[in-house]
Protein backbone atom coordinates (compact mmCIF):
# COMPACT_ATOMS: atom_id res chain seq x y z
CA UNK A 1 0.00 0.00 0.00
CA UNK A 2 1.51 3.32 -0.90
CA UNK A 3 1.30 5.63 1.70
CA UNK A 4 2.26 9.61 2.22
CA UNK A 5 4.37 10.86 4.13
CA UNK A 6 3.53 11.86 7.40
CA UNK A 7 2.78 15.78 7.86
CA UNK A 8 3.89 17.14 11.43
CA UNK A 9 0.53 18.66 12.24
CA UNK A 10 -1.49 19.13 15.97
CA UNK A 11 -4.22 16.60 16.65
CA UNK A 12 -7.20 19.34 16.72
CA UNK A 13 -5.68 20.39 13.18
CA UNK A 14 -5.50 16.69 12.00
CA UNK A 15 -9.36 15.96 12.93
CA UNK A 16 -10.74 19.47 11.32
CA UNK A 17 -9.14 18.81 8.37
CA UNK A 18 -10.19 14.95 8.10
CA UNK A 19 -13.83 16.41 8.80
CA UNK A 20 -13.51 19.22 6.24
CA UNK A 21 -11.43 16.95 3.50
CA UNK A 22 -12.98 13.64 4.06
CA UNK A 23 -16.21 12.93 5.96
CA UNK A 24 -18.52 16.06 6.02
CA UNK A 25 -18.41 15.40 1.78
CA UNK A 26 -20.05 11.87 3.04
CA UNK A 27 -21.94 12.85 5.66
CA UNK A 28 -23.85 15.71 3.49
CA UNK A 29 -24.23 14.10 0.26
CA UNK A 30 -25.27 10.46 2.44
CA UNK A 31 -28.05 12.96 4.73
CA UNK A 32 -27.67 16.42 2.87
CA UNK A 33 -31.22 17.29 5.60
CA UNK A 34 -29.30 15.84 8.69
CA UNK A 35 -28.46 18.85 11.31
CA UNK A 36 -25.85 17.95 13.14
CA UNK A 37 -22.20 19.15 14.69
CA UNK A 38 -19.01 17.65 14.10
CA UNK A 39 -16.09 18.63 17.00
CA UNK A 40 -13.09 17.04 18.82
CA UNK A 41 -13.78 17.24 22.66
CA UNK A 42 -13.28 14.91 25.58
CA UNK A 43 -10.07 12.86 27.10
CA UNK A 44 -6.95 13.52 25.38
CA UNK A 45 -3.96 15.88 25.64
CA UNK A 46 -5.08 17.09 22.05
CA UNK A 47 -8.50 18.52 23.20
CA UNK A 48 -6.42 20.66 25.45
CA UNK A 49 -3.73 21.57 23.03
CA UNK A 50 -1.28 19.30 24.69
CA UNK A 51 -0.16 17.25 22.87
CA UNK A 52 3.12 15.90 21.31
CA UNK A 53 5.46 13.04 19.80
CA UNK A 54 4.58 11.49 23.14
CA UNK A 55 0.86 12.41 23.30
CA UNK A 56 0.86 9.92 19.72
CA UNK A 57 1.57 6.16 21.01
CA UNK A 58 -1.81 5.85 22.34
CA UNK A 59 -5.91 7.17 21.39
CA UNK A 60 -4.31 10.00 19.19
CA UNK A 61 -5.09 10.40 15.95
CA UNK A 62 -7.77 10.30 13.00
CA UNK A 63 -10.85 11.06 15.38
CA UNK A 64 -13.77 12.96 15.85
CA UNK A 65 -17.44 13.46 17.11
CA UNK A 66 -20.34 13.55 15.24
CA UNK A 67 -23.35 15.20 17.62
CA UNK A 68 -26.81 14.12 15.37
CA UNK A 69 -30.28 14.97 16.28
CA UNK A 70 -31.71 13.19 19.40
CA UNK A 71 -34.93 12.67 17.01
CA UNK A 72 -32.99 10.59 14.61
CA UNK A 73 -29.64 9.18 16.84
CA UNK A 74 -31.09 5.90 17.55
CA UNK A 75 -32.36 5.27 13.68
CA UNK A 76 -29.15 6.48 12.42
CA UNK A 77 -26.34 5.93 14.99
CA UNK A 78 -25.36 2.48 12.99
CA UNK A 79 -25.69 3.62 9.89
CA UNK A 80 -23.28 5.95 10.30
CA UNK A 81 -21.05 4.07 12.15
CA UNK A 82 -21.38 1.21 9.45
CA UNK A 83 -21.25 3.62 6.68
CA UNK A 84 -17.50 4.90 7.40
CA UNK A 85 -16.39 1.85 8.14
CA UNK A 86 -17.44 0.70 4.39
CA UNK A 87 -16.22 3.96 3.13
CA UNK A 88 -13.17 5.63 4.31
CA UNK A 89 -10.47 5.85 2.97
CA UNK A 90 -7.25 3.84 4.96
CA UNK A 91 -5.46 6.79 5.46
CA UNK A 92 -5.24 10.50 5.53
CA UNK A 93 -2.22 12.81 5.55
CA UNK A 94 -0.19 9.88 5.95
CA UNK A 95 -2.40 8.72 9.57
CA UNK A 96 -4.19 5.59 9.70
CA UNK A 97 -7.90 6.25 9.84
CA UNK A 98 -8.63 2.02 11.39
CA UNK A 99 -7.39 1.66 14.87
CA UNK A 100 -6.39 -1.24 17.06
CA UNK A 101 -6.34 -2.07 21.23
CA UNK A 102 -2.86 -1.72 22.58
CA UNK A 103 -2.93 -4.52 26.06
CA UNK A 104 -4.22 -1.87 28.25
CA UNK A 105 -7.44 -1.23 26.86
CA UNK A 106 -6.87 2.05 24.82
CA UNK A 107 -6.08 2.25 21.23
CA UNK A 108 -3.73 3.16 18.08
CA UNK A 109 -4.11 3.48 14.70
CA UNK A 110 -2.72 0.94 12.31
CA UNK A 111 -2.79 0.41 8.76
CA UNK A 112 -4.87 -1.99 6.94
CA UNK A 113 -4.72 -2.71 2.90
CA UNK A 114 -8.19 -4.16 3.17
CA UNK A 115 -11.34 -4.95 4.69
CA UNK A 116 -13.75 -2.75 7.24
CA UNK A 117 -12.28 0.29 8.67
CA UNK A 118 -12.68 0.41 12.85
CA UNK A 119 -12.59 4.30 12.59
CA UNK A 120 -13.41 6.65 15.86
CA UNK A 121 -15.55 8.83 14.63
CA UNK A 122 -17.73 8.50 17.21
CA UNK A 123 -21.61 9.04 17.20
CA UNK A 124 -23.70 10.71 19.51
CA UNK A 125 -26.53 13.04 20.47
CA UNK A 126 -25.95 16.08 22.46
CA UNK A 127 -28.09 14.45 25.42
CA UNK A 128 -26.81 11.28 24.96
CA UNK A 129 -23.11 12.34 25.11
CA UNK A 130 -23.67 14.39 28.51
CA UNK A 131 -25.69 11.57 29.90
CA UNK A 132 -23.17 9.48 29.52
CA UNK A 133 -20.01 11.39 29.82
CA UNK A 134 -21.06 14.07 32.59
CA UNK A 135 -24.30 12.23 33.91
CA UNK A 136 -26.61 15.25 33.09
CA UNK A 137 -30.24 14.64 32.64
CA UNK A 138 -30.89 18.41 31.92
CA UNK A 139 -28.76 20.97 31.73
CA UNK A 140 -31.25 23.13 33.74
CA UNK A 141 -28.36 22.41 37.03
CA UNK A 142 -29.08 23.46 40.92
CA UNK A 143 -26.06 25.18 42.45
CA UNK A 144 -25.62 21.48 44.24
CA UNK A 145 -25.66 20.10 41.04
CA UNK A 146 -22.69 21.75 40.11
CA UNK A 147 -20.68 20.91 43.15
CA UNK A 148 -20.34 17.46 42.20
CA UNK A 149 -19.57 17.71 38.39
CA UNK A 150 -15.69 16.95 38.13
CA UNK A 151 -14.10 19.93 36.41
CA UNK A 152 -11.61 17.77 34.82
CA UNK A 153 -14.76 16.19 32.63
CA UNK A 154 -15.82 20.02 32.25
CA UNK A 155 -12.66 21.28 31.16
CA UNK A 156 -12.80 18.42 28.27
CA UNK A 157 -16.03 19.18 27.23
CA UNK A 158 -15.47 22.61 26.84
CA UNK A 159 -12.01 22.32 25.19
CA UNK A 160 -11.17 21.77 21.82
CA UNK A 161 -13.03 23.09 19.00
CA UNK A 162 -16.40 22.40 16.91
CA UNK A 163 -15.68 22.45 13.62
CA UNK A 164 -19.27 22.08 12.59
CA UNK A 165 -22.64 22.97 14.22
CA UNK A 166 -25.78 23.49 12.11
CA UNK A 167 -27.87 22.16 15.02
CA UNK A 168 -27.07 24.31 17.76
CA UNK A 169 -27.64 21.85 20.61
CA UNK A 170 -23.50 21.18 20.95
CA UNK A 171 -22.64 25.26 21.07
CA UNK A 172 -25.60 26.24 23.31
CA UNK A 173 -24.41 22.93 25.62
CA UNK A 174 -20.88 24.21 26.04
CA UNK A 175 -21.68 27.93 26.60
CA UNK A 176 -24.03 26.75 29.53
CA UNK A 177 -21.18 24.46 31.34
CA UNK A 178 -18.45 27.16 30.07
CA UNK A 179 -18.02 27.74 34.18
CA UNK A 180 -19.22 27.80 37.49
CA UNK A 181 -22.34 30.30 38.30
CA UNK A 182 -21.54 33.11 40.28
CA UNK A 183 -22.58 31.61 43.98
CA UNK A 184 -20.61 28.58 43.42
CA UNK A 185 -17.87 30.65 42.02
CA UNK A 186 -17.56 32.52 45.06
CA UNK A 187 -18.15 29.33 47.36
CA UNK A 188 -15.34 27.74 45.79
CA UNK A 189 -13.11 30.95 46.45
CA UNK A 190 -13.98 31.13 50.09
CA UNK A 191 -13.63 27.14 50.25
CA UNK A 192 -10.64 27.60 49.02
CA UNK A 193 -9.14 29.63 51.49
CA UNK A 194 -10.83 27.48 53.95
CA UNK A 195 -8.74 24.73 52.66
CA UNK A 196 -5.64 26.90 52.83
CA UNK A 197 -6.18 28.19 56.65
CA UNK A 198 -6.56 24.42 57.79
CA UNK A 199 -3.16 23.46 56.85
CA UNK A 200 -1.36 27.19 56.63
CA UNK A 201 0.43 26.71 59.74
CA UNK A 202 1.66 23.14 59.83
CA UNK A 203 4.62 24.34 57.36
CA UNK A 204 5.68 26.12 60.01
CA UNK A 205 4.72 23.66 63.01
CA UNK A 206 6.39 20.82 61.03
CA UNK A 207 10.25 22.95 60.66
CA UNK A 208 9.40 23.59 64.89
CA UNK A 209 9.52 19.54 65.29
CA UNK A 210 12.52 18.54 63.17
CA UNK A 211 10.20 16.92 60.60
CA UNK A 212 11.73 18.27 57.21
CA UNK A 213 9.75 15.65 55.25
CA UNK A 214 7.21 16.82 56.84
CA UNK A 215 7.12 20.71 56.31
CA UNK A 216 7.89 19.83 52.51
CA UNK A 217 5.23 18.01 52.31
CA UNK A 218 2.95 20.83 53.81
CA UNK A 219 4.43 23.35 51.90
CA UNK A 220 3.82 21.08 48.14
CA UNK A 221 0.21 21.09 49.60
CA UNK A 222 -0.18 24.73 50.11
CA UNK A 223 1.87 25.24 46.50
CA UNK A 224 -1.14 23.02 45.16
CA UNK A 225 -3.64 25.22 46.56
CA UNK A 226 -2.43 28.45 45.75
CA UNK A 227 -2.31 27.15 42.04
CA UNK A 228 -5.86 25.75 42.23
CA UNK A 229 -6.96 29.18 43.74
CA UNK A 230 -5.26 30.63 41.18
CA UNK A 231 -7.47 28.91 38.33
CA UNK A 232 -10.70 29.40 40.54
CA UNK A 233 -9.93 33.63 40.25
CA UNK A 234 -9.30 33.29 36.85
CA UNK A 235 -12.80 31.16 36.63
CA UNK A 236 -11.01 28.13 34.75
CA UNK A 237 -11.58 24.74 35.29
CA UNK A 238 -8.85 22.73 37.02
CA UNK A 239 -7.36 19.82 35.67
CA UNK A 240 -6.34 16.84 36.85
CA UNK A 241 -2.64 16.25 38.01
CA UNK A 242 -0.77 15.45 35.08
CA UNK A 243 -1.90 18.95 33.25
CA UNK A 244 -2.13 20.99 36.70
CA UNK A 245 1.19 23.13 36.32
CA UNK A 246 1.58 22.98 32.51
CA UNK A 247 -1.96 25.04 31.95
CA UNK A 248 -1.14 26.79 35.23
CA UNK A 249 1.72 28.19 33.26
CA UNK A 250 -0.41 29.51 31.08
CA UNK A 251 -2.40 32.27 33.31
CA UNK A 252 -1.57 35.58 33.59
CA UNK A 253 -0.61 35.58 37.00
CA UNK A 254 1.70 32.73 36.50
CA UNK A 255 4.08 35.20 35.42
CA UNK A 256 4.66 36.00 39.17
CA UNK A 257 3.45 33.27 41.13
CA UNK A 258 5.09 30.26 39.44
CA UNK A 259 8.61 31.28 39.72
CA UNK A 260 8.08 31.90 43.71
CA UNK A 261 6.18 28.77 43.71
CA UNK A 262 9.20 27.05 42.27
CA UNK A 263 11.00 28.79 44.97
CA UNK A 264 9.36 27.87 47.86
CA UNK A 265 9.62 24.14 46.57
CA UNK A 266 13.59 24.41 46.06
CA UNK A 267 13.90 26.57 49.12
CA UNK A 268 15.91 24.53 51.62
CA UNK A 269 15.47 27.27 54.66
CA UNK A 270 12.23 26.72 56.61
CA UNK A 271 12.19 30.03 57.48
CA UNK A 272 12.54 31.22 54.22
CA UNK A 273 10.26 29.03 52.60
CA UNK A 274 7.50 30.25 54.97
CA UNK A 275 8.31 34.15 54.08
CA UNK A 276 8.04 32.91 50.42
CA UNK A 277 4.52 31.09 50.96
CA UNK A 278 3.35 34.38 52.85
CA UNK A 279 4.58 36.06 49.80
CA UNK A 280 2.73 33.53 47.53
CA UNK A 281 -0.76 34.19 49.92
CA UNK A 282 -0.53 37.76 49.08
CA UNK A 283 -0.06 37.43 45.60
CA UNK A 284 -3.02 35.96 45.21
CA UNK A 285 -5.25 37.83 47.65
CA UNK A 286 -3.84 41.00 45.11
CA UNK A 287 -5.56 39.57 42.08
CA UNK A 288 -8.53 38.73 44.06
CA UNK A 289 -8.95 42.08 45.41
CA UNK A 290 -8.90 43.04 41.51
CA UNK A 291 -12.32 41.37 40.91
CA UNK A 292 -13.97 43.73 43.35
CA UNK A 293 -15.98 41.04 44.59
CA UNK A 294 -15.84 42.23 48.32
CA UNK A 295 -14.52 45.22 49.57
CA UNK A 296 -10.65 45.11 49.83
CA UNK A 297 -9.06 42.99 51.76
CA UNK A 298 -5.82 44.18 53.43
CA UNK A 299 -3.34 41.03 54.00
CA UNK A 300 -0.82 40.84 56.81
CA UNK A 301 1.98 38.64 57.48
CA UNK A 302 2.15 37.99 61.23
CA UNK A 303 2.75 35.13 63.27
CA UNK A 304 0.73 32.49 64.16
CA UNK A 305 -0.65 32.93 67.74
CA UNK A 306 2.45 33.86 69.77
CA UNK A 307 4.59 31.21 67.92
CA UNK A 308 7.54 31.68 65.45
CA UNK A 309 5.23 30.67 62.73
CA UNK A 310 4.76 32.87 60.06
CA UNK A 311 1.38 33.32 58.34
CA UNK A 312 -1.55 35.94 56.86
CA UNK A 313 -4.34 37.12 58.59
CA UNK A 314 -6.24 34.35 56.55
CA UNK A 315 -9.36 34.34 58.97
CA UNK A 316 -10.33 37.97 57.75
CA UNK A 317 -10.52 36.93 54.22
CA UNK A 318 -12.81 34.20 55.36
CA UNK A 319 -15.18 36.37 57.05
CA UNK A 320 -15.14 38.48 54.46
CA UNK A 321 -16.08 36.25 51.75
CA UNK A 322 -18.42 34.67 54.03
CA UNK A 323 -20.82 37.88 53.99
CA UNK A 324 -21.13 36.93 50.11
CA UNK A 325 -22.20 33.85 49.81
CA UNK A 326 -25.67 33.59 49.15
CA UNK A 327 -28.14 30.35 49.76
CA UNK A 328 -28.27 27.45 49.86
CA UNK A 329 -24.31 27.68 49.57
CA UNK A 330 -24.88 30.14 52.62
CA UNK A 331 -25.22 27.48 55.07
CA UNK A 332 -23.02 24.70 53.94
CA UNK A 333 -19.37 23.90 55.16
CA UNK A 334 -16.95 25.34 53.50
CA UNK A 335 -15.36 22.30 51.52
CA UNK A 336 -16.11 23.42 47.89
CA UNK A 337 -16.87 21.48 44.88
CA UNK A 338 -15.50 17.74 44.46
CA UNK A 339 -12.30 18.75 43.14
CA UNK A 340 -11.57 20.53 46.24
CA UNK A 341 -11.97 17.87 48.61
CA UNK A 342 -11.47 14.80 46.58
CA UNK A 343 -8.15 13.95 45.78
CA UNK A 344 -8.48 10.90 43.50
CA UNK A 345 -8.08 10.60 39.97
CA UNK A 346 -10.94 7.89 39.65
CA UNK A 347 -13.63 10.57 41.07
CA UNK A 348 -12.41 13.54 39.08
CA UNK A 349 -12.27 11.54 35.49
CA UNK A 350 -15.88 9.86 36.80
CA UNK A 351 -19.05 11.59 36.90
CA UNK A 352 -20.87 8.67 38.35
CA UNK A 353 -19.09 8.44 41.07
CA UNK A 354 -18.35 12.05 41.56
CA UNK A 355 -22.32 12.43 41.87
CA UNK A 356 -22.38 9.87 44.46
CA UNK A 357 -21.00 12.79 46.96
CA UNK A 358 -23.87 14.82 46.40
CA UNK A 359 -24.83 13.93 49.97
CA UNK A 360 -22.51 15.72 51.35
CA UNK A 361 -24.47 19.10 50.70
CA UNK A 362 -27.80 17.84 51.71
Amino acid sequence: MMLMERQSISGIDLSERFYYEVVKSMVETEFPDLKYAAALVGQGSEVIGLDDEISKDHDWGLRLFLFIEESKYNSLNEILIDMFSERLPYSFLGYSTNWVFNEDKTMRPAFIEEGKVRHRIEIYSVTSYLKKILVLDSLELSEKDWLVLPEQKLLEFTSGKIFFDNLGELTVARSKLSYFPDNVWKYKILSQWNRISQEIAFVGRTRLLGDELGTRIEASRLVRLLIEMAFILKRRFVPYSKWLTTVFQQLPIAKKLYPLLLDIMKETEGENREQKLCEAYLLILEEQNKLKISPEIEGEIKPFHTRPIMIINVDDIITELEKIIETPLKDLKQIGSIDQFVDCTDIQSNSELAKNTKGFFD
